[in-house]
């Protein structure tokens, strides 16, 4: 997918975020800079909502004829970045093959297998060496490594001092942010998820980086941005399970999901830190656990 088409259907998103909680800019340059694009892309924006019958005319102000729905929404598949995909590929291919510590990888195979260059690859694979996932080796190819203890400690602790540090972010968020809208969005999909989480329980691990993505991202940091990546990529890698563990331990850490997004979006900083040091813990747990396992 083209760069510029991603921008514009990802801006459109976040658009349907902002009106959803009420936020609509008065003018073409405010909604530019609400969604940070160019005013051309603005009116690209409404010209979507007039097609599918959000909006009736891109003259200000805009007033909405329905609440938005989730199929207006593009999907996320749709709006991904490469690396976003090269994340998802890797877990659920991890999760498939179970490669044991130890097992060599090809950065020409692996480019092969995702779609992707092997400068893509590289890349990406250079990401999850910084936090020991994996190590360098002569030819273009990599290691998994094993994981002991101390590690996971490490881990926990690393992780546990960036989000909290993003948690306290999300509070000093202007309330017309489309940040509130998005979490809203997460919200009813934690929910969805939570209600029929004996059928879908294997759709959680994309829905956990979203909503950890999200919540980093209130800080604004690059940095936590490729942590919470490689983040994901080794915590949903550890986590074999039987499908009955997993679809209850995945139905609790929705639930946990929900206790934090309840509590930011009430305003209780203090509630928020607290479920936010709870799911933690219990992440890490299941992490020594599964290491037990292997």
């Amino acid at each position: 997918m083209a760069r510029s088409d991603r921008k514009f259907k990802t801006s459109f998103n976040t658009w349907l975020d902002s009106v959803s909680i009420g936020n609509s800019p008065d003018t073409i340059s405010g909604l530019a800079r609400l969604l940070t694009v160019s005013r051309t892309l603005a009116r690209r924006v409404l010209e979507r909502a007039i097609e599918i019958k959000l909006i009736s005319s891109a003259i200000f102000p805009i007033v909405l004829l329905r609440h938005p729905e989730k199929s207006d929404y593009f999907p996320i598949s749709e709006i991904r970045s490469l690396e976003e995909r090269l994340e998802t590929d890797f877990m659920m291919w991890l999760k498939d093959a179970q490669p044991a510590p130890g097992s060599r990888l090809s950065e020409a195979a692996l480019a092969r297998r995702f779609g992707v260059s092997n400068t893509a690859i590289r890349e990406f694979l250079i990401g999850l060496s910084r936090v020991g996932f994996i190590r360098k080796e002569p030819q273009r190819s990599w290691i998994l490594e094993g994981f002991t203890e101390q590690y996971a400690l490490e881990l926990h602790e690393v992780r546990r001092m960036f989000e909290s540090r993003a948690i306290r972010a999300i509070f000093d968020i202007p309330e017309d942010a489309p940040f509130w809208g998005k979490l809203l969005r997460l919200r009813q999909e934690h929910i969805q998820l939570r209600n029929e989480i004996s059928t879908r329980f294997t759709e959680f691990s994309e829905l956990d980086t979203r909503f950890h993505r999200t919540l980093n991202a209130a800080a604004g940091n690059r940095f936590m941005d490729g942590f919470q990546d490689s983040i994901s990529v080794i915590f949903h890698f550890h986590y074999r399970w039987s499908k009955k563990h997993q679809v209850a331990r995945n139905g609790f850490a929705v639930q946990e999901h929900l206790e934090i997004i309840d509590a930011i979006l009430r305003q209780d900083q203090g509630a928020a830190t607290a479920a936010l040091e709870r799911h933690l813990e219990t992440a890490h747990q299941t992490f020594l656990a599964s290491l037990q396992r292997d």
